[in-house]
């Protein structure tokens, strides 16, 4: 029997008004914990599920901000790494000629040549996070 036939019997059968009251608190309680017991075991999968869905999002948020950084610190370290050995192989050609302007111009690669180890330590930064990465990745499936 379920529980609107048992609530209309009830209604039909007791003539006592608090017995009435009793009953139908009774299976309204009981409807509850019913409720609460479903939601109990649907509420871990809803949250695995999300989760899931979640860890999928940002795993891929994180891939397109590792490709992002990846090149920015590769033209980081590309760009002024050039421009700092064009600097040093002036400087190297003008030293037995000018020695002052040889000296600007090693000056001028030493500054130029920040950015460029910037970048080589971003890049190195990267890759060594994305081997942890994969080596957590292996053991967690394991």
């Amino acid at each position: 029997m379920d529980d609107k036939e048992l609530i209309k019997r009830i209604m039909e059968e007791v003539k006592d008004e608090k017995l009435r009251e009793e009953l139908l608190a009774l299976v309204v309680e009981k409807n509850k914990k019913k409720d609460d017991a479903k939601k109990e075991e649907e509420d871990p999968i809803d949250y695995l599920a999300r989760l899931a869905i979640l860890g999928g999002a940002t795993e891929e948020v994180a891939k397109r901000d590792w490709k992002i950084a990846y090149v920015i610190f590769s033209l980081l370290l590309i760009i002024p790494g050039t421009v700092a050995l064009l600097l040093f192989l002036a400087f190297l050609f003008t030293l037995f000629k000018d020695i002052e302007v040889a000296i600007s111009y090693l000056l001028i690669a030493i500054f130029a040549s920040m950015p460029a180890l910037i970048g080589a330590l971003g890049v190195s930064s990267l890759r060594s996070g994305k081997r942890e990465y994969e080596r957590f990745k292996r053991k967690s499936v394991n």
